[in-house]
């Protein structure tokens, strides 16, 4: 394993990369839960509740990491570039590049439903007029690129009302002991009481410009807001405080089966309890928090390398983020009815649509798109 030049936190690049192609797996599997759920792309004719288990948990962390990473790399940006350079990047590399995948990419994730149920799917571009912009309407997984737009505009406009919060601390301390429980109950408390109102998994079109999860939404916003003082505090530096694998890893662990079993027995109920709602803000913001320093210290220990693979994943997993379900979709409706065993079929699919995605964005979509040149690290202006 090759590591060089430690002032760079490679390991943040490669857990990025990973939890990109984590994030693939993850919409494969939502087609092999035993839920059948209506909306989503393509269902496939053979389950097992194995899937249903690993969508719920790794749903819990994933957004929440790419957050963090986000608010880690963000203020560098901003006080090395300034504001106007900052906005120009992100408006190129974020903004763009979402509300082109919501006007041209959504809606054929969307009439995918279709396409994946019937015979007879209605005709595309009647549906994009109509149907797409009323029940069906969604951002697919572009709606990340909306809520972090607009992470960074709230950044930028408290840059711009104290530029000197943004100055790396001279003191660097590791948190006290009160710091990870305090962030803790302060995640319980947002998921909680967007519970209260919201069904949890719930998803709200606001004016056709954001897709928000209303329980999600403040959790989304600290674990961001964590990433900007965790850098200016010097985190996951030499100097700075490094989680230890051994306590976040085995916290991880137990509050994996924790919030599982109580995620089964307690919240996939039509009308949770109050004080079910409370257990399940409690366990979900607790292994939130468990996963994502348990996965920075896994990757700070034991991957924070330049090797040949992970630069090139690192540098395509913003292209592999956004055109991943095109590949998923119809390899899915390819293998939709094929009765062979279950897991050859989804680790087949998975391999399969994991290379064809890299070698697109590599060998296709990279060289005609204004991102680094080979050999180099991924573009510091792009989140992913």
């Amino acid at each position: 394993m090759q590591t060089v030049n430690k002032e760079r936190v490679y390991f943040f690049d490669n857990l990025k990369a990973f939890i990109i192609l984590l994030m693939v797996v993850f919409h494969i599997a939502m087609g092999y839960t035993t839920w059948d759920l209506k909306w989503w792309t393509v269902n496939d004719i053979q389950k097992h509740k194995f899937f249903d288990l690993f969508v719920l948990e790794t749903d819990v962390y994933i957004m929440p990491i790419m957050f963090m990473i986000a608010g880690y790399f963000a203020p560098m940006v901003l006080v090395k570039k300034g504001l106007t350079t900052f906005f120009q990047d992100k408006f190129k590399y974020i903004v763009l590049p979402w509300i082109g995948g919501v006007l041209f990419i959504a809606p054929f994730i969307s009439y995918s439903s279709f396409l994946s149920r019937t015979d007879t799917p209605p005709n595309f571009f009647s549906f994009w007029r109509n149907d797409f912009w009323g029940p069906f309407y969604q951002q697919a997984h572009y709606w990340f690129l909306g809520i972090l737009a607009l992470f960074f505009l709230l950044l930028t406009i408290a840059y711009s009302f104290n530029p000197g919060y943004f100055k790396k601390s001279t003191n660097i301390s590791v948190p006290s002991i009160w710091f990870f429980p305090a962030f803790a109950l302060l995640t319980t408390a947002a998921f909680f009481i967007g519970n209260l109102f919201f069904w949890n998994d719930a998803w709200v079109n606001v004016k056709f410009i954001f897709m928000v999860q209303p329980v999600r939404f403040i959790l989304h916003l600290c674990y961001f807001g964590l990433g900007v003082y965790a850098w200016k505090h010097s985190w996951f530096t030499h100097q700075g405080y490094n989680p230890g694998l051994f306590t976040w890893g085995s916290s991880a662990i137990i509050m994996l089966f924790v919030f599982l079993a109580y995620r089964v027995l307690f919240t996939l109920m039509p009308d949770v309890p109050t004080v079910f709602k409370a257990g399940h803000a409690i366990t979900h913001a607790t292994f939130t928090l468990t996963a994502t320093f348990a996965l920075i210290a896994l990757f700070q220990r034991f991957f924070d390398s330049n090797a040949y693979l992970w630069r090139r994943l690192s540098a395509n997993s913003y292209i592999i983020y956004f055109i991943h379900q095109c590949v998923v979709i119809p390899i899915g409706c390819i293998v939709q009815k094929l009765e062979i065993n279950i897991w050859i079929k989804y680790i087949g699919v998975s391999i399969t649509t994991l290379i064809l995605c890299f070698l697109i964005a590599e060998y296709i979509i990279r060289p005609i798109l204004p991102f680094k040149k080979q050999g180099e690290r991924t573009n510091p202006h792009i989140p992913l």
